[in-house]
């Protein structure tokens, strides 16, 4: 009140100063001015910790689980009311899916001379690119990543193979390879490697495509063993639809293309390649061009038909791009 008195008193006193000056306000005590300044007030020191509940920390929490695991564990780390209004805790259920993060990838190396252990992932649909510290990593060797994002590790000391979720930082144990490897005839894991991996039957099991010892296995968290579903040679393996497909032609698999039936097909020449294209499962066929130099190459593309067992010949890839490795095939939206 004493401000709102000086200025009522210099305007009478001094017309000109009066003239584009800010009008005295006449309000009384409890009128629309003190309900202003009172509301002012208290949304600078709103009680953001309580909107928890059945509020809207809890609607917003279900909403952003449903857009992004990565958002809802930013979520969740703003305050302890905030983690007890979220559905779950992610740490929970590693295989769950809803806590899976598909569109992120971990981008090799990208910060391992800054500071050992950070990585750097990139949101493939959003283009977003953050940087994680993952301790986890220390005594595991990196053999796979899962189309789901997940990190497939083998902790050398015991051979025990693990799954991280890298957003979460949630571990999961498998079985050890010690079984795998000793009735193969391998006395250590020097030379293992992984050509395609992912989760199966609705996400409650891992299957491996291992190369040395070459075997297909499945197991679930809390198995004993690996399941060895087949032990041919397969170029190219995605799951796909709760399936773990394949070019080859072994029993318990979803067959894609089999590449004995067709006789001019050369490892060193050729390559198959399955491609997860935005919910379509694609197969990419390259082939060196015949008479023309060694580095052009012809690339073929077909839609699968898993109902039909059909590859239909396509254009084009609906204007995404593929990037094609040697175990692993990804997809994203070429406008990004």
């Amino acid at each position: 009140m004493r401000a709102s008195s000086t200025a009522h008193s210099t305007a009478t006193t001094n017309p000109a100063a009066s003239w584009g000056a800010k009008r005295a306000r006449t309000t009384a005590p409890g009128g629309r001015a003190a309900a202003r300044s009172a509301g002012s007030c208290s949304c600078c020191a709103r009680d953001w910790e309580n909107l928890g509940g059945e509020g809207p920390a809890g609607l917003i929490a279900e909403l952003v689980l449903a857009s992004d695991v990565a958002d809802y564990v930013r979520f969740r780390a703003v305050c302890r009311s905030w983690r007890r209004c979220s559905p779950e805790d992610p740490r929970d259920a590693v295989l769950d899916d809803r806590f899976l993060p598909p569109q992120w990838i971990m981008l090799d190396k990208a910060c391992a001379r800054a500071r050992p252990g950070r990585h750097r992932f990139l949101n493939v649909s959003t283009g977003e690119c953050i940087r994680m510290d993952l301790p986890e990593l220390a005594g595991h060797k990196l053999l796979a990543v899962t189309p789901e994002g997940l990190l497939l590790l083998l902790h050398e000391p015991t051979l025990v193979v693990r799954l991280l979720n890298p957003l979460t930082r949630h571990l999961t144990d498998l079985p050890r390879l010690n079984e795998l490897l000793q009735t193969r005839g391998y006395k250590s894991a020097r030379s293992l490697h992984v050509y395609g991996v992912g989760l199966v039957a609705d996400a409650s099991a891992v299957a491996v495509c291992f190369s040395c010892p070459m075997v297909l296995a499945v197991a679930k968290p809390g198995d004993e063993s690996w399941t060895v579903v087949d032990k041919e040679y397969m170029i190219s393996t995605l799951p796909f639809a709760g399936h773990m497909s394949s070019d080859q032609q072994p029993p318990r698999l979803v067959v894609v293309a089999d590449r004995r039936k067709a006789s001019l097909f050369s490892l060193m020449a050729h390559g198959l390649h399955l491609v997860d294209n935005g919910g379509e499962l694609m197969l990419v066929h390259r082939a060196r061009c015949p008479g023309r130099s060694k580095f052009k190459r012809k690339y073929d593309v077909y839609r699968v038909d898993l109902d039909a067992g059909i590859l239909i010949p396509a254009k084009g890839l609906n204007g995404r791009a593929v990037f094609m490795g040697m175990r692993r095939t990804i997809s994203v939206s070429a406008g990004r």
